[in-house]
């Protein structure tokens, strides 16, 4: 469908000042009224537990709109299914954040948008209740709806491409974010949330943020790593900063023994300098290692940055960086959650990309990213983060960012790796044989 320009400019009263200014401002308001709020699980990871099958009613303070018959109500209103961690909600900075932005949304659009919230996965789940709804109930489904990266290829054949965005509509989003929102050229959905991996740093025993593992000393404490996750994450990360490929030439998942066995002779030789402690080869996932830090037992460690959003009131003098590599080169893998477009109704489908464009237009997504401690897809948001040093550094992760690999990638490469790993630290291979035994495990030869 071609866009319609004239309903473009129609609509262009979202984009006034006078708009803009009642957002940032509600905005505010709420933020501040919510100190007394506890930190929240990070918005990028799934919250299955509390999540609502069921939907929620409609937002609290939208604008009706005057309908004289049943059909014309649900004419103009706009379905936007959530999961539960970006849920308009009074109870959350970020819900806050949200509830303003889309009531004045309503206001401007004329449009009432029912927010439904799904739990991520599973049985009454965002896809699950997605395909069931197209299949069953096609008035009752989403005309726009929230999927993280993995799940855009499951609902490949559920969601509608974006030919109605032009390259000057996304010329600000980072390119990881579009790469992992695309299929060939097309765009299919529009990023709007991200977290990335880095390292937390005591700034007392690093000045300056560390590079390279040579910066680190052993008597400054230990660095955690989690070094026995299944994914192999962290080891993919540094494998990829030396130029290692995730898959070969017919696109088949396939390693670099060179370029591993450097990976695993940087770990052997932190080990051997005291600096990886035992402990760390039997951590399973970043969110462990961030808990290590949390509570003293490192003086840096890996972690997602929203989880540093959240918790750095609890965490005096740290900082927050890439992850060293062998040379300094700096890489990072990031997720994202992206708005999709479900309706095929070609006057719907205006106002649902409407709503897209408001949503992510950077006044709007840089309040609404910082309040719910996630980092934008664009890097105009983050002009209206409050805290600049913040900015700077999301900035820099985001600009290094790739995305995170696929699971079938990390399914097929993350038990060799991590084996790996293992017999590396406990002296049963040298980096060489390990990383040939991996290589070899993955292409069965």
């Amino acid at each position: 469908m071609a866009y319609n320009h004239a309903m473009r400019i129609s609509n262009s009263k979202l984009q006034t000042p006078k708009i803009r200014r009642r957002i940032l401002g509600f905005a505010i308001l709420w933020i501040a009224a919510s100190t007394a709020c506890g930190a929240a699980p990070s918005a990028l990871t799934p919250t299955l537990e509390g999540a609502t099958a069921t939907p929620t009613s409609v937002l609290a303070n939208s604008t009706p709109v005057p309908a004289t018959t049943p059909d014309a109500a649900a004419q103009q209103t706009l379905r936007l299914w959530l999961p539960p961690q970006f849920a308009p909600s009074a109870d959350t900075p970020g819900g806050k954040v949200m509830l303003a932005q889309l009531a004045a949304f309503e206001e401007a659009q004329g449009w009432r948008v029912d927010v439904r919230v799904k739990k991520v996965a599973g049985q009454g789940g965002l896809i699950d209740s997605l395909h069931s709804a197209l299949q069953a109930a096609p008035s009752i489904a989403p005309d726009v709806i929230a999927l993280d990266t993995s799940m855009l290829s499951a609902a490949e054949g559920d969601i509608q491409p974006l030919p109605q965005f032009a390259a000057g509509d996304v010329v600000d989003f980072y390119p990881f974010a579009l790469q992992a929102a695309r299929v060939g050229d097309a765009l299919i959905a529009l990023p709007f949330a991200a977290d990335a991996i880095g390292m937390a740093y005591s700034t007392v025993a690093y000045p300056a943020p560390p590079s390279t593992w040579s910066d680190f000393a052993p008597e400054s404490g230990p660095v955690w790593l989690p070094l026995n996750d299944p994914s192999a994450l962290i080891t993919l990360q540094q494998y990829i900063a030396l130029g290692g490929s995730l898959t070969d030439s017919a696109g088949q998942p396939a390693l670099d023994a060179a370029r591993l066995a450097q990976v695993l002779s940087d770990y052997q030789a932190l080990q051997a300098a005291g600096l990886l402690p035992a402990a760390s080869f039997e951590t399973a996932s970043i969110d462990d290692t961030w808990v290590t830090y949390r509570e003293s037992r490192a003086s840096a460690a890996t972690a997602f940055f929203g989880s540093y959003l959240l918790d750095r009131r609890r965490v005096a003098v740290t900082g927050f960086a890439l992850i060293p590599t062998h040379n300094g080169a700096r890489s990072t893998f990031a997720r994202q959650w992206n708005y999709a477009l479900v309706t095929a109704d070609p006057a719907r489908q205006v106002v649902a990309l409407d709503l897209m464009r408001w949503l992510t237009e950077p006044d709007n997504l840089g309040v609404w990213t910082f309040a719910s401690a996630v980092l934008p897809t664009r890097s105009q948001a983050l002009s209206e983060w409050r805290e600049t040093s913040l900015a700077s550094i999301a900035d820099q992760l985001l600009n290094a960012a790739q995305p995170e690999p696929p699971l079938s990638v990390t399914a097929a490469l993350g038990p060799p790796i991590t084996a790996a790993v293992q017999a590396v630290f406990n002296g049963q291979a040298s980096p060489e044989a390990a990383a040939d035994s991996a290589a070899a495990a993955v292409t069965g030869k």
